[in-house]
Parts: C-alpha cells; sequence; structure tokens
C-alpha cells in the first residue's frame, strides 16, 4: 500500500492534495473525506496504518489514488497478502471505483481470481513478451499453452474452464 507511517489515515490520503493542488485546506478536507466515505473507511481519519487492517490499508492507498481525479490508475498486485474474501472486496471497489468515475485502470497481478473475475482486457506477459491479449470471455477459449498453464494450473480453475465453455451459448456470428 506504500502508506506513511507516521501519518493518520486521513494524513495520507490529503498527501498528494497537498502536493499538487492549490485548494484550500477546508477543500483538501472535504476531497480527502468524499475520497475515504468512496472506499467505505468513514470515521477511520485519525488511525495510522498500524492500527487498521490489511484492507483497510489497501482501501487508504486506493483513496489517496483517486484524490486527484486521476485519468489512469496504476495497481500492482493490489490483492498482495489478503484473504480471499478480503482480496474480491478489492476487486469489487477496483470495478466500481473504475466504471463509476471513467478512469482506466491496469492491474498487475498473479492472482487468478482477479484475473477471471474483472479483468476486461486481460494481457499476459511470459518472459517479458507479450504472449496474449484478449478479454474475459476469450481466456477461457484460448489454445496459448502458456497462458493455460498459468491461468488453469489448478484443478479448480480447469473445472470452471470446462464448466463455463460448455455452458457458453453460441452467439449469432458463430
Amino acid at each position: 500500500s506504500a502508506l506513511f507511517d507516521s501519518e493518520t489515515v486521513l494524513g495520507n490520503v490529503m498527501f498528494p492534495l497537498m502536493m499538487f493542488t492549490d485548494m484550500s485546506h477546508e477543500q483538501q478536507l472535504e476531497r480527502a473525506h468524499f475520497c475515504l466515505d468512496r472506499v467505505n473507511l468513514k470515521g477511520a481519519d485519525a488511525k495510522y496504518p498500524s492500527e487498521i487492517s490489511g484492507g483497510m490499508q489497501k482501501r487508504v492507498a486506493i483513496a489517496r489514488a483517486i484524490a486527484l481525479n486521476p485519468r489512469y490508475l496504476f495497481c500492482d498486485e493490489p490483492n498482495s497478502g489478503l484473504d480471499p474474501k478480503t482480496s474480491i472486496l478489492i476487486d469489487e471497489l477496483l470495478s466500481d471505483i473504475t466504471h463509476e468515475y471513467n478512469i482506466t485502470t491496469i492491474i498487475n497481478t498473479h492472482d487468478m481470481n482477479s484475473v477471471l473475475g474483472i479483468g476486461e482486457n486481460i494481457v499476459f506477459i511470459n518472459k517479458g513478451h507479450r504472449e496474449w491479449v484478449g478479454n474475459m470471455k476469450e481466456i477461457y477459449r484460448t489454445e496459448n499453452e502458456a497462458l493455460n498453464d498459468f491461468v488453469f494450473a489448478t484443478d479448480l480453475f480447469q473445472r470452471v474452464r470446462q464448466y463455463v465453455v460448455s455452458h457458453e451459448h453460441p452467439s449469432p456470428r458463430d
């Protein structure tokens, strides 16, 4: 999350506003509170990163990242170190914010739950090369062996793939 340990949750979210805007202190507070409310952290303002959970820390980082109304949001392993349930909440939050604020979000991840859950446009990079590009539907039908070995490495994901492919309805163009 790369939060400042010596700053409160509110201070972490206000940091980019203080550095890169000419907003008044009141405007900065209003924007920071809005961002914290948006990531469901109302009331956590005075806490320090060490006093909140890993999932809350990730949400503070997201609030800070959206404070300046970016066009692009880059996330590097946003679910790293989180339990599966919290990971899903972070994925849903990122997806909601992406659509709500019309942000292009680029997520670098090894988390196949995230790829299959919220990946709209997927790029598979193997050994430093772009090996496959597609979307959520296409990933289930790819013949790319390296991608299949990576994404569908577990028995569970292989079963999910078989289920999805066997239950797809052909499009009118098929």
